[in-house]
């Protein structure tokens, strides 16, 4: 199945994808407005007026193809939302499809506990209930993202 069949367009620097728990934390808006702040044209579906649903969906989808970045926050609350994984999924898509960087952003969540499905990324994922298609698209990705460069925070010290 082919996620990202488009080349990018020019309406987004960055697409940041985030769980709506860590923009209520307040560390997804922190990384989001220094984004903004830089000049960087950003997605952000805070910032959009949109409703919720298919329409929300879509909408994501179109902006994450017309961006030539994405900024992943990959967190336990990340990990635990059907949505998030899926984004990730048509992200990873668009890396393989035409060569969109991708950038990991590991929030407490250790590279390796992602790679090998551990630690707190088993408790996360253990919270879906869904069958094994989803399971083999989503280790798939999430393997994908952990072989590569970013920042981890759980070794940073602010």
């Amino acid at each position: 199945m082919d996620l990202c069949s488009s080349q990018p367009g020019q309406a987004y620097d960055v697409y940041f994808s985030f769980s709506k728990e860590d923009s209520r934390r307040g560390i997804a808006d922190y990384a989001s407005k220094a984004l903004v702040m830089s000049g960087i044209r950003t997605f952000n579906d805070e910032n959009q007026q949109l409703q919720g649903g298919s329409q929300l969906w879509y909408h994501q989808k179109e902006a994450i193809q017309m961006s030539r970045i994405a900024v992943l926050l990959l967190s336990e609350d990340y990990l635990s939302s059907y949505y998030c994984l899926e984004e990730l999924v048509m992200i990873m898509g668009c890396r393989e499809a035409w060569g969109m960087i991708v950038v990991p952003i590991f929030y407490d969540v250790n590279p390796s506990h992602l790679r090998k499905l551990r630690g707190v990324v088993a408790s996360a994922l253990a919270r879906q209930r869904v069958g094994n298609y989803w399971w083999r698209r989503w280790k798939h990705a999430l393997h994908e993202a952990s072989d590569l460069c970013g920042w981890d925070r759980s070794t940073s010290h602010p």
